[in-house]
Parts: structure tokens; sequence; C-alpha cells
């Protein structure tokens, strides 16, 4: 039944899917396993030393660990590799673009540029943004076998548009608040493992803490956290030595006191204009905080350079839901947004703002507004008002932070590891590389090459961090009883491929991929095979 071949895959004539067991009850060693992972260097998901050990696996769950002399249906030599927890990204859009592409590409299915990351869960609904019903994506999931597990966050900003429409209020009444607070106990109680804001955002700019406070409580009743797209990341000048992001740090942390709830900051980052802000300043902020008992965390996402609707470059005077309010659309209306946008070309200039997704003209994908400027004959920011104005607003990647400020964050141990990605429709738009090549790039550029972490360090915020963090059971660890989520890798080739200009490149290094026990990758390619769940908060 067995006949192992070094770094080879053994399928046997007869395989099955699932076998019952009792995870105290001793196997013997002639016990059959479906899987077994010979030799590899396991490293648990901690900070433990790694051990080079073997791991068995019947069903969906690790069994056994340590040296197996069992036979097995399918047996891996992993020598010479990485055994690890399959990784979670805990901050995706993946429900978003299925509300824009729905589930026909075969991409979208297997969930395919996360599987070749290594990734095995998501965690939707981030910014506020996403699908505001928490039981249709989590049964959509399960119903198609999405490529990985994913959980959701209720979605602050989709849940009050959906409730109030294009007539959103600034500051809820009482009975307006107390209807946003069912629509979030309907999230918790479908399972949802927490609040999302985008305070960035429209609606969420609109919110008043007093209103997220509120909320949040409503999340913490359920065992749920608060994950917070900030209101400002950049150090933007609001007077009397106050700084937008350290202002927007210090109400998360109010927010996460007062309601007495978890606080996950949302890509933590400096972005321009940068006002001699520095990465210590930002994290003394949340080190206070947790010194003074606030379970207040982040994630980061490897790139200095952001994507999102160039919408957001603007005020917020200016902004409805991802595009501009009718009434700046006029003629009257674009040459106000012109002396908006000139104002943020001071320090962010036009040949630093990429078009990446562009339905009306895809031409212009892969292009700086600079660029498409001389294209047109005519000045950036008159082109920057008409694209602006489209009813379906272009997505731009926006080159605004400092590589330095990002090496400096990464390091602190209460700093996951998330992507801002979404389920690519692969050669569909531009989108940023960080979809493509998040978890590959933090290893192989930041530990292996830069050294900024060590390799324990840097799985950790991949894996048992962001699954203690977000109470994910059963994963983030290799250990007996654990759901049988496993990425093994080769450290001399894991790599991202994806660039800015070129990003539908997958990720290399990735040799085997295992969700709930079913290859997802075999051989460093994608099987098909799909064994992602839609997962409730336990």
């Amino acid at each position: 039944m067995e006949n192992t071949v070094k770094t080879g895959f053994v399928l046997a004539a007869s395989s099955r899917t699932s076998f019952p067991f009792s995870q105290d009850a001793p196997l013997s060693k002639n016990a059959i396993y479906d899987i077994l992972i010979k030799g590899g260097t396991i490293y648990d998901g901690t900070l433990t030393e790694p051990v080079t050990a073997d791991l068995g696996i019947i069903g969906d769950r690790i069994v056994e660990l340590g040296k197996i002399e069992g036979k097995a249906l399918r047996t891996i030599d992993a020598s010479g590799l990485i055994v690890t927890p399959g990784f979670i990204d805990v901050h995706t859009h993946c429900d978003l673009y299925y509300l824009k592409y729905g589930s026909d590409a075969p991409s979208f299915r297997g969930n395919t540029n996360f599987v070749y990351q290594g990734v095995t869960t998501v965690v939707d609904g981030n910014c506020g943004l996403g699908t505001p019903d928490t039981t249709a994506w989590l049964n959509w999931v399960n119903s198609l076998k999405f490529g990985t597990n994913s959980y959701h966050l209720a979605p602050h900003g989709a849940i009050r548009q959906k409730l109030f429409g294009e007539q959103q209020p600034e500051e809820l009444n009482s009975s307006q608040l107390d209807a946003l607070k069912g629509k979030i106990t309907e999230s918790m109680e479908a399972g949802a493992v927490g609040l999302s804001t985008g305070l960035a955002y429209s609606p969420g700019f609109l919110a008043r803490t007093r209103e997220i406070i509120e909320l949040a409580k409503v999340a913490r009743m359920h065992g749920g956290i608060y994950a917070t797209h900030i209101r400002d990341e950049s150090g933007r000048d609001y007077g009397q030595g106050k700084r937008g992001v350290i202002e927007a740090l210090n109400e998360a942390i109010e927010i996460g006191k007062r309601a007495e709830i978890p606080v996950q900051i949302s890509h933590l980052k400096l972005m321009a204009p940068f006002n001699k802000v520095s990465a210590n300043q930002i994290l003394e902020i949340i080190d206070r905080a947790r010194g003074e008992g606030l379970d207040i965390t982040a994630d980061q996402y490897p790139y200095d350079f952001s994507s999102t609707f160039i919408s957001i470059l603007l005020p917020n005077e200016f902004v409805a839901k991802e595009g501009i309010k009718e009434t700046y659309k006029t003629p009257e209306g674009k040459r106000a947004i012109q002396r908006a946008i000139e104002n943020v070309f001071s320090y962010l200039g036009p040949e630093k703002i990429l078009i990446s997704m562009f339905k009306k003209n895809t031409s212009y994908e892969g292009k700086t507004l600079r660029e498409i400027a001389a294209i047109e004959g005519r000045q950036p920011a008159e082109s920057f008002a008409d694209m602006a104005s489209e009813d379906e607003v272009p997505m731009g990647l926006f080159f605004n932070q400092d590589m330095k400020i990002v090496r400096e964050i990464m390091p602190r141990d209460y700093v996951m590891t998330g992507s801002d990605g979404w389920t690519v429709l692969r050669g569909v738009t531009r989108p940023h590389p960080r979809c493509y090549g998040t978890f590959p790039r933090k290893i192989r550029k930041f530990v292996l090459e830069e050294k900024i972490l060590n390799l324990a360090s840097a799985l950790r915020s991949m894996t048992s961090l962001p699954a203690q963090k977000f109470k994910i059971r059963g994963r983030g660890r290799i250990a007996k009883g654990h759901y049988a989520d496993v990425a093994v890798f080769d450290l001399k080739t894991i790599r991202d491929r994806a660039t800015y200009l070129d990003p539908h490149q997958y990720a290399e290094g990735i040799q085997v991929l295992l969700v709930n026990g079913i290859f997802a990758i075999e051989k460093g390619v994608a099987t098909g095979e799909r064994g992602g769940r839609g997962l409730r908060r336990a």
C-alpha cells in the first residue's frame, strides 16, 4: 500500500476523504493514515524551536506527531522542507469581489492567488466593506467549497449603507442606533468574528465615536473583536500639534476601552504626508495601551504602497460610497475636485498614483496619472476629476509610504501578517501585488534576505497569533487534534513574483498545501481541489 519516493507523492489505488478517530486514543504502529508527511522540519506556529518529525493525518485532522511507523494511503517525503500551519490572512476582501464578479471563474472558486501563498484561512468583511449578510456569505462559501476557509467580520459601513441608503445620517438618533445595533446583533449571531469599520470610507467616516462604541459593545457581548481601518493613517497636520494617525489611533483605543473589547488595527502604516511622524510615535501609543491592559494588536502588509478607490484622496465632503457625490460631477464641481487634488499633489504627485482598475478604459490600467494626463493632453488634476466622477470609480495604487517605517513596525510581537488583498480573477485588471505575494514576500525579503525578524516569529505572525486573536479554534498550530491545514514549503525557493506592473503571477515555493486535509497544492501546483469551509465564531 505504501511506496514512498523522495520528494514524491503516492496515491493508493483506493483512497478516502475521512476517517473517524478519537484524539485521545493511541494509534498503533500499524495504523493507516490518509496522509503521512515524513521528515519535515516542523514549525508548530509558536516560538517553540522547530523539530524534525513526521505528521499523521486522518480525515481533516492531525492525529499524530513524532516518529511514525504506520502506513498511509498517501505519503509525502518532506525532508529538507518546512512544515507549518497553513497561513491565516486576517485582513482580506474576498467577499467584496464576490459581490462584484460572482463565482463563475475557477480562479475565484479556488481562491488560487491565496492558496499559492500558503493561505488556508481568510478573514473577510474588513474595513467596514463587503457583504452585510454574514449568513448568506458563509452559506455560499460552504455550498461552493471555496478554496480556503473563510471567517467574516460584520462590516459596519456596508450594513449602515444597506440600512439607511443614500441619505446617510451623520449622528444617529436612538431609533436609528437601535436598528443598526440590531443588524450587528444578527451578524454576530450568524457567526461573525467581530465588527469592522472603515472610518476613512463613506459612510463610515460619518460615524461618531459614540456610535462605534455602542456597536462594539454588541460585538463584545457575543465574544467578538473590533477591527478598524482608522480614520486617518497619515501624518496630516490637524493643528495644535495634532497629527492624523495619532488622533485616529487614540480614537480606536478609546473605543476599545469604553466598549471593553479587543481591538485590531487594520494594515498599520504611516502614509503621506508624513510631517515628521515616526514609527516610534505610532508604536508607543499601542505599547502604552497594551501596558494598560487593552488587548490591542495590528496587521500589516509588507509593501510601501497602498491600494483603494482613487476617491479616497479627496476630502470627505466630496465622497459618497466608493465614488463622488452627484453635486461634484458638474463642471463647477469638477473644478472643486481639481483644486482639492492639487493640494494632494503637494505630497503625493501624479507620478505616484497608478490606475489599477478602470472599467470604462482598461487601457489606462498600469499607467500613472501623469502618464494618462499626457495621453489626454491635459493637466493631471483635470484627468483625475473626470475619472473620479465616473459611476464606477477607478482603483489606484498609491506610492505613499516609507519602507523604513514598514520595517520598523514589522518585528513587533503583536503585528500579524495581512494582505489587504482580495480574490483575483486572473488576468483581470492590475491588482496590488499583495493579492499574490504577501506571505512569501515577508519570508523571502524580510526573514531570509534582510533578517528583520526570524522565521519562527514570522510564521507565528501568520498562524498562531491570528488564530488566538480572532478565536479561530483548532487552526494556526501543528498539534494533535487540530485541523489539517498544513503548508509544506521550500525555504530555497519560496518567493513572491507579482509586481505592480505585472501582478498576475503566482507565488512560488509552496510544495504542498492541505485545507482540511484536502490537497489544494501538490508538487507546487494547484490541484483544483477545494477544501475550504465557511466558518463561524466558536
